[in-house]
């Protein structure tokens, strides 16, 4: 079904009529002038000169970039493509009015854009929804114009539209508006009032009221007979009625109105081939002009380019000989103070190199002469902790002279710990990050480690709790020692800062699989807790929890290696704390599952510490208080003992009597214990020799064993950890376990 193509010669003339009545752009009178020319070529059916005079009004105003003229021009174009049936290039000429009149001000030729655009749509592609919607807007703005055709032309076609796409109730509401508004418009309007005719005509025949359609009809025809003007609303005419008759069954005047309607429509297409030529020549005209404006626009591009690459060259080469000025500028400069930078850079290296030497020898001496402080200390040490020992033994003292023994003891023990974490610290950076595993039953390890704690926790009031989980197999690939120094710690600190209160040691599983298992180790406490200000440094050296009031003692050095250590491990030591409620600190390991103990390690993992051991030793010691601390310790155990005082006397008398372990002091006079060691191996080599040294464990270990010694232990000695290891050495090298 085709549209009403005259409707938009009505729009274009009132249009322009519009424009110059009540101008609200600023007026170009060249690009009026150009505008009105192409119009009026249209009108007399000049398409080839209307086209290229808006063609010409588009390049103008494009230079201008006017969006007024550019939108009036576009129209102009797709108008006449419309007419001359080419609706691919009016439909894009009509997009582009389209874009150009919404980028204006007052958006004046927005209704008249919008309408014909909906034509396109109806006509050229047969997309009625599209088209109504165009018709629609163009409806909403033409309401408000003064001019009431440009109202009514867009809604006669959006009523059309409805009753083409079958929706007659719609329609219907907006034909009252129609007729209302007709009521209003002069007669002399002949094409509005023919296609409202035809518009009742079709609504009665959709009702069935066949009288009244026929009598709208016929009024229609009146205002059709100038075939001037329309000469498609005779088709219109007879299609409708052709169509209506059918629909009664009045076949005999539906047949006489097709062949009207056939013979109206060769007389449109002998009208449209005629401009069949015409529409060739505008097309290859048009495309002419589009690749003429991309050409100059491209040009025009070019020569901008241009322009601006000549400003931007300008502008890099000035810019780059004054660098390069200030380049050479600069270059002298240095190159005048480079000399003496480099002289100054010498004795600066020469400086550096002779302030790092003199650090690392400081370095050297500050460990030897911690070391050398430690083991110095640990000497006397023994002697006043093995002799407070000894007199507290003695059952004969009186209630006094125990709480001074205590408080002697306890004194000597706090001053021993101080010395062994102040050397612990100034080693623990330097000593070897290797881990000595051992097959070890974590529940015994942690049942020894909380039983050393009873007697502070008993003083201090506190209950000690061990949670093991059953699940973890006996025997496990452990480093016992730092396992049992970083437990030691966290019980020690937990028992400090918790009075009448719990501390729990816990061992948990926390996954498993045929070779490893993940253990989680947490020491819980009720103490006094973290204060929050305090959280973040509490693992630094020298830290302590609480004011320099709170009446605790401590040197602040036990989580510093506990922290450590965790880490020399492969873990990180994590803690949760609150105020008054207690902290809990924990750290997981992944550790090897071990194999199941041979005899022999059955024998020492039963040991009783309780026990009396019944055996030969001979002690070499050359320190008259240590001897006498010595052999009262091992006569407490039930061992014989022999003194000797150097290294010479240990060989001499172990040639001539036999002895079922020996005790052997590293540093003596005349001989010392690793050389003696040594001499002894090359005439007994089953004889166990347990080191004793004041020094740290890690530094002679490698040189004992080399040496030929079974084991070594720290002194100061006490009664419990010598016992087990003369038990533990006796058990080891026995013949009977050794065959």
């Amino acid at each position: 079904m085709k549209k009403i193509t005259p409707y938009i010669f009505v729009f274009i003339l009132s249009m322009i009529s519009f424009s110059q009545e009540k101008p609200s752009f600023e007026r170009i009178d060249s690009l009026e002038v150009l505008l009105r020319t192409s119009e009026e070529l249209r009108r007399d059916n000049d398409m080839y000169q209307a086209l290229e005079y808006a063609f010409k009004a588009v390049n103008s105003a494009r230079e201008l970039q006017n969006n007024h003229y550019l939108s009036h021009g576009y129209l102009l174009m797709g108008t006449v493509q419309y007419e001359l049936i080419d609706y691919e290039n009016a439909t894009k000429n009509l997009l582009k009015s389209l874009e150009h009149t919404e980028k204006t001000k007052d958006k004046i030729l927005l209704p008249y854009v919008l309408h014909s655009l909906a034509n396109i749509y109806y006509d050229g592609n047969n997309d009625l929804e599209s088209a109504l919607k165009y018709y629609k807007r163009a409806v909403v703005l033409g309401k408000n114009n003064p001019h009431i055709q440009q109202y009514q032309v867009p809604l006669h076609n959006m009523i059309w539209t409805y009753m083409d796409l079958g929706r007659f109730d719609e329609a219907a509401i907006y034909l009252k508006e129609a007729d209302s508004i007709d009521s209003t418009i002069a007669d002399s309007v002949q094409i509005d009032r023919s296609s409202l005719y035809l518009l009742r005509a079709r609504n009665y025949a959709h009702k069935k009221d066949i009288e009244k359609a026929e009598e709208n009809f016929d009024k229609s025809f009146e205002y059709l007979k100038d075939e001037t003007y329309w000469p498609k609303g005779k088709s219109y005419f007879y299609q409708y009625r052709s169509q209506m008759y059918e629909d009664i069954g009045d076949y005999p005047k539906a047949i006489a109105d097709l062949k009207a309607l056939n013979k109206n429509d060769r007389k449109v297409f002998e009208n449209a081939r005629s401009k069949s030529d015409e529409t060739t020549k505008i097309r290859f005209k048009v495309d002419q002009y589009e690749e003429e404006l991309e050409v100059a626009k491209r040009e025009k591009a070019l020569l901008m380019d241009i322009d601006k690459n000549n400003k931007t060259i300008i502008f890099i080469s000035s810019a780059a000989l004054l660098l390069l000025a200030g380049i050479v500028f600069f270059y002298y400069r240095g190159y005048k103070s480079k000399k003496k930078i480099s002289q100054i850079l010498e004795v600066k290296n020469a400086e550096l190199y002779e302030a790092k030497s003199q650090a690392e020898q400081l370095s050297k001496i500050k460990s030897q002469f911690i070391s050398t402080i430690s083991h110095e200390l640990r000497t006397p040490l023994y002697g006043v902790v093995g002799i407070s020992s000894i007199l507290l033994e003695n059952e004969s003292k009186t209630e006094k002279d125990k709480k001074l023994l205590n408080s002697l003891k306890f004194s000597a023990d706090y001053l021993l710990d101080l010395v062994n974490k102040v050397l612990k610290v100034s080693k623990i950076d330097s000593e070897k990050k290797e881990l000595v595993k051992t097959p070890t039953d974590l529940f015994s390890l942690s049942q020894n480690i909380l039983q050393s704690f009873e007697y502070q926790a008993q003083k201090k009031g506190n209950e000690l709790i061990l949670e093991h989980t059953h699940s973890i197999p006996k025997l496990v690939n452990i480093d016992a020692l730092r396992i049992s120094e970083v437990l030691i710690n966290l019980i020690g600190n937990a028992n400090k800062f918790t009075d009448k209160g719990t501390v729990s040691l816990r061992i948990k599983q926390l996954s498993a699989d045929t070779k490893t298992i993940k253990i989680r180790f947490e020491v819980e406490d009720t103490g006094v807790g973290v204060p929050e200000d305090q959280k973040e440094y509490i693992f630094e050296e020298f830290s302590q929890v609480g004011s320099v009031y709170d009446n605790k003692q401590g040197t602040g050095l036990g989580l510093s290696i506990v922290k450590n250590l965790v880490q020399v491990m492969g873990s990180q030591i994590h803690f949760e704390s609150k105020k008054d409620i207690g902290s809990i600190f924990y750290f997981d390991l992944d550790v090897e599952v071990a194999e199941s103990l041979n005899d022999k390690e059955n024998q020492l993992e039963n040991l009783e510490k309780g026990d009396t051991v019944s055996a030969k030793i001979l002690v070499a010691e050359d320190n008259k208080i240590n001897q006498l601390v010595t052999k009262n310790l091992l006569k407490n155990i039930g061992c014989e003992c022999s003194m000797v005082e150097n290294g010479i006397e240990a060989v001499r008398i172990l040639k001539k009597e036999s002895f079922d372990l020996v005790l052997m002091d590293i540093n003596m006079p005349v001989l010392d214990g690793m050389q003696a060691t040594i001499e002894i191996r090359k005439f007994d080599i089953t004889t166990p020799i347990i080191a004793l040294t004041a020094s740290e464990l890690s530094e002679v270990a490698d040189d004992c064993k080399k040496a030929g010694m079974n084991d070594l232990i720290n002194k100061p000695l006490n009664k419990k950890d010598l016992r087990y290891a003369i038990q533990r050495n006796l058990i080891v090298n026995s013949p009977e376990t050794n065959t």
